[in-house]
């Protein structure tokens, strides 16, 4: 029997990542419910939308100048 030595590669991870990923997810989730509710809500820029009233004369007329002679 011939001795073949086989070279192995060993990875070792270690476990758990501290759920930092979650917790900026969850802050995101929030954010979000909270800016829709404050925008459908019409807290921001949602509410009475005014009005404008523009006054046009009934007639108009346009007088141009008479060419010099």
């Amino acid at each position: 029997m011939t001795d073949e030595r086989k070279d192995r590669t060993t990875v070792v991870t270690s476990g758990g990542g501290g759920g930092a990923g979650w917790f900026i997810a969850g802050g995101l989730v929030v954010a979000l419910a909270l800016g829709g509710f404050l925008l459908f809500g019409g807290a921001l820029g949602g509410g009475d939308s005014g009005g404008v009233n523009i006054d046009v004369p009934e007639k108009v007329t346009i007088e141009t100048p008479k060419p010099a002679e």
